[in-house]
């Protein structure tokens, strides 16, 4: 046996060193460009009532609970044709896939789901569902199996490390809290070890720091209060926010941030406390949230919303903004992607 020189011993323990920086360089989730989108809208036509359009006016352009009129009118989301359209929006604007709100078994975000993934499919979009509903541990998980026994295998779901994704809305931390989750998350590896990524919520850098182990990556939803709340100072705020953001869930398999073109809940009636607007003022606003973000290297940028028409953080068509906000999108994904 020939003895290793010193040179040889340096040069094995330098590649061991160095080893795990380049595996994990190698196995970074691809960027994404993902929009949240809501299935839940239904018409008198096709539906036999107007499903989340409020007494709309199509005479005055107006839905009573929305503060923006979309073109064309309100649509039902069960049509094949209406789907195929907003697919067809997304890919032309670089998007890469769509975070469809899931509420539960058989209403209509789950009747809409497969016929979201064929569309995807077709137009080489990718989807995941997002669990909005919690009432204990134990139907978090049932959800969560049932989502995998229908959907799991389908081609056309998003992955990451090499696993179909489900990302979860805040409500479920809000009311089975991070114990419930994890005991959640514990019965569903007991049916399908390790088959699911899991992407949750946190609200602040604390709440990144305490939720990380517990999930594969982490986003956040609500970003009205961000922006609003930051609006007097965004020059400085945007960089900061996104650069720590992103920052604060390094080790995660992925990195994200969310970006927000506008925000007015105001005519939901059932809502108290405090509402922070966001105005889209000429769309620079919007233009900006992208460049920081970019700025801050994520592996996914999340847009709140494609189509969210009651709080108005949409980005679908609508008579008050046009393609606007989609033309963004198209020119800031190209810059993000490439």
């Amino acid at each position: 046996m020939v003895k290793p020189s010193r040179r040889h011993l340096l040069t094995g323990f330098v590649a061991t060193a160095l080893w795990p920086r380049r595996a994990l360089a190698q196995t970074r989730a691809q960027r994404e460009v993902l929009v949240f989108y809501y299935g839940w809208y239904g018409t008198r036509v096709r539906s036999g009532a107007d499903i989340h359009w409020l007494n709309p006016d199509p005479a005055r352009e107006r839905i009573e609970d929305a503060p923006n009129y979309p073109v064309g009118g309100p649509y039902d989301s069960l049509d094949p044709a209406i789907i195929d359209r907003q697919m067809a929006q997304m890919k032309a604007a670089g998007i890469t896939g769509l975070i469809a709100s899931w509420w539960r078994q058989n209403d209509r975000t789950d009747q809409q789901f497969p016929l979201l993934l064929k569309a995807a499919e077709a137009h080489g979009l990718k989807v995941c569902s997002y669990v909005e509903q919690a009432e204990s541990a134990e139907k978090v998980a049932d959800d969560v199996l049932y989502l995998h026994r229908q959907y799991g295998q389908h081609p056309a779901l998003l992955k990451l490390d090499g696993k179909p994704v489900i990302m979860l809305f805040d409500r479920l931390m809000q009311v089975i809290g991070l114990n419930g989750w994890v005991k959640a998350r514990r019965l569903i590896d007991q049916q399908v070890p390790n088959a699911i990524s899991f992407v949750g919520t946190a609200n602040t850098l604390k709440e990144i720091s305490a939720r990380k182990s517990a999930f594969d990556g982490l986003h956040i939803y609500s970003m009205q209060f961000e922006t609003a709340d930051h609006h007097w100072i965004p020059s400085l705020w945007r960089p900061a926010f996104y650069r720590d953001w992103v920052k604060a869930q390094a080790g995660a398999k992925v990195t994200t941030a969310t970006i927000l073109p506008g925000f007015d809940d105001r005519l939901q009636k059932d809502r108290t406390g405090r509402r922070p607007t966001v105005k889209r003022e000429d769309g620079g606003p919007f233009r900006r949230q992208w460049k920081a973000a970019i700025a801050a290297k994520p592996d996914w940028i999340l847009i709140v919303s494609f189509n969210e028409w009651h709080e108005a953080s949409q980005i679908e068509p609508s008579t008050a903004f046009g393609m606007r906000e989609l033309q963004t999108v198209k020119d800031m994904s190209a810059q993000f992607r490439h």
